[in-house]
C-alpha cells in the first residue's frame, strides 16, 4: 500500500481494508471494523450488537452524555426487544481518575456480554479501559467529535497525578449519529478541530526523532493524518453554522487520527509537544484547587499555536556546540526536579522517575545527541519549514470562536512559560522543548517567545 493509493481511500474503505503491508516494513492493523458516521446512525446499534455476539450490553455514560444520546441508544434498543444494564456516573464532570475507572468496574453487571460507551473522552476511555478488564467486546456511541481517542486503543487517563496513555481496547465500533453530534455544545466542536490542529505539530516532531533518536516513522500513517487533518481544517468554518458534512468531516479525521496511532503502535502520529502543554494543565487541575483546566482537545490547540511560535524561534537559530555543553554541564537536576514538584504537583514524581530510566539528561547522551542535530540541522529547518503560520491557525481558530491561549482559563504569562520549560519531562519523547534543551537555548526560547 503506497502513499498515494491510501491517499485516496475513505475511512469505510480504511476499515474494510483490515490489514496492509506498508513500505515502512510493517503490516498495519487496526481493531475497529466499523465506523457509522451518518444521520440516523444509533438505529444502527442492534445490528453492531449482533454481530460481536452481544445479547445484553451494559450502558456507561454521564449525565450529560446520556442526555445527549441515551434515549437513543435506549430507544433503539427496546424496538428490537433487547435487554440492558445501564449506569450512569452520578458526578459531573466525569473526570479521568482511577475513581472513575473503580466505579466502572464495581457497578459493572456480569450478566452483560458486551460494553456500550456513549459519550466521548472520558466516557469513551473509560469504556475501553473496562471492556479490557472484563473481557467484553466494546461499542462506542459518540455524542460528540471532541478528541481523537474513538479507534486508539490505549485510554488517557490520570493515573497518581501523571497523564498517562494506558493500554486498554479498541472499540469494533464507533457509532457517529450526526444528528446527535451536530448538536453537541460548540465548544465540545471547537475542541475537535483543535485536537486535529495538533496533529501539524506532532507530524513534524515525528520526522525530527527519526531523524536524530532514530524513532520508527511510517510516511503512509503520516499522510492518513495530514489528508485528515487538511479535510478538517477546510471544513471548521462550517461547524459555526452546525452543518452535518463539517460534523462529519471533524468526526472522521477523528477516528483516522485514531487508527494512525494503531496502525503505528505509538502516539506520534497525533501527539507532540502540542499535547503536553495540555497534560501539565491537567496534571495542576488535579494537584492544585486554584488551578484551571478545559477540554483536552481545546488545550490541545492552544498548544499547537504555542508550539507554531516555538518552531518560529527554532528557525531563527544556528547551534553552537560550546554554548550547549556549557549549558548542560551547568544543568542541576536536582533544582530542576524541585520546580517540577513545585509547579506540577506529586504527578511530577512519575516524571522525575521516567528521567532516572531514560537518562535524557545524561551530558554523554547529549553529546551525542547533539553532534546529530548541528550535521543535520538543515534537515531540521527543512521539515520545520512545511508548517502553517501561526497566523493562518489563529485566524482559524478565532473563526469558530476557539479560545486561543491559556489566558483565557486563568494561566498568567509566566505559569504559561513554565509549562513550556515541563513540556520535555513528560514523557520520553523527542519534542521541540527537548531540542531546545540540548541547544542549551530553553530558558532563552522561552523569554523571547512567552
Amino acid at each position: 500500500m503506497t502513499i498515494d493509493e491510501v491517499r485516496k481511500l475513505s475511512l469505510t474503505e480504511l476499515l474494510n481494508l483490515g490489514e496492509f503491508d506498508c513500505p515502512c516494513g510493517k503490516r498495519h492493523s487496526v481493531g475497529t471494523r466499523r465506523a457509522i458516521i451518518r444521520s440516523g446512525a444509533v438505529r444502527d446499534l442492534p445490528q453492531i450488537l449482533r454481530e460481536v455476539g452481544c445479547a445484553k450490553p451494559f450502558l456507561l455514560s454521564g449525565h450529560d452524555t446520556f442526555r445527549a444520546g441515551g434515549e437513543a441508544v435506549l430507544q433503539a434498543l427496546e424496538q428490537e426487544r433487547i435487554a440492558s444494564e445501564n449506569y450512569v456516573f452520578p458526578h459531573s464532570p466525569v473526570k479521568p481518575t482511577e475513581e472513575t475507572v473503580g466505579a466502572a468496574v464495581m457497578h459493572f453487571d456480569y450478566s452483560c456480554d458486551g460494553i456500550v460507551g456513549i459519550g466521548s473522552g472520558v466516557i469513551n476511555d473509560t469504556g475501553k479501559l473496562l471492556a479490557r478488564a472484563t473481557g467484553r467486546p466494546y461499542i462506542n456511541v459518540a455524542t460528540a467529535p471532541s478528541m481523537d481517542g474513538f479507534a486508539s486503543a490505549t485510554s488517557s487517563m490520570d493515573r497518581d497525578g501523571l497523564k498517562v496513555s494506558l493500554d486498554s481496547t479498541f472499540a469494533y465500533a464507533v457509532i457517529g449519529d450526526l444528528d446527535i453530534l451536530s448538536q453537541a455544545p460548540m465548544h465540545m466542536l471547537q475542541a475537535g478541530v483543535g485536537d486535529m490542529l495538533a496533529k501539524y505539530i506532532s507530524l513534524v516532531e515525528w520526522r525530527i526523532a527519526r531523524l536524530l533518536v532514530g524513532e520508527y516513522y511510517c510516511p503512509v500513517v503520516a499522510a492518513l493524518v495530514e489528508n485528515a487533518r487538511d479535510r478538517v481544517v477546510k471544513a471548521a468554518p462550517g461547524l459555526l453554522r452546525r452543518e452535518p458534512e463539517a460534523v462529519k468531516a471533524v468526526m472522521e479525521g477523528l477516528v483516522i487520527a485514531g487508527m494512525a496511532m494503531k496502525y503505528a503502535g505509538l502516539s506520534r502520529p497525533a501527539s507532540g509537544m502540542e499535547h503536553y502543554f495540555s497534560h501539565i494543565w491537567d496534571m495542576r487541575s488535579l494537584a492544585f484547587e486554584d488551578a484551571r483546566a478545559e477540554l483536552h482537545g481545546i488545550q490541545a490547540g492552544i498548544g499547537t499555536l504555542y508550539s507554531l511560535k516555538v518552531y518560529d524561534y527554532l528557525r531563527t537559530v544556528t547551534p553552537d556546540r560550546e554554548k550547549a555543553l556549557r549549558y548542560v554541564e551547568n544543568f542541576s537536576v536536582e533544582d530542576w526536579n524541585q520546580r517540577l514538584t513545585a509547579f506540577i504537583g506529586p504527578g511530577a514524581q512519575a516524571m522525575i522517575d521516567g528521567e532516572k530510566r531514560e537518562g535524557k539528561y545524561d551530558p554523554r547522551k547529549h553529546a551525542e545527541r547533539l553532534e546529530r542535530i548541528i550535521r543535520r540541522w538543515d534537515e531540521i529547518l527543512d521539515i520545520i519549514g512545511g508548517l502553517p503560520s501561526w497566523q493562518d491557525v489563529y485566524d482559524l481558530m478565532r473563526e469558530i470562536g476557539a479560545p486561543v491561549s491559556a489566558e483565557d482559563f486563568g494561566y498568567t504569562t509566566e505559569q504559561i512559560r513554565t509549562t513550556f520549560t515541563m513540556t520535555k519531562d513528560i514523557r520520553d519523547k523527542y519534542i521541540a522543548s527537548r531540542l531546545l534543551w540540548d541547544l542549551g537555548l530553553l530558558e532563552e526560547a522561552a523569554d523571547a517567545i512567552f
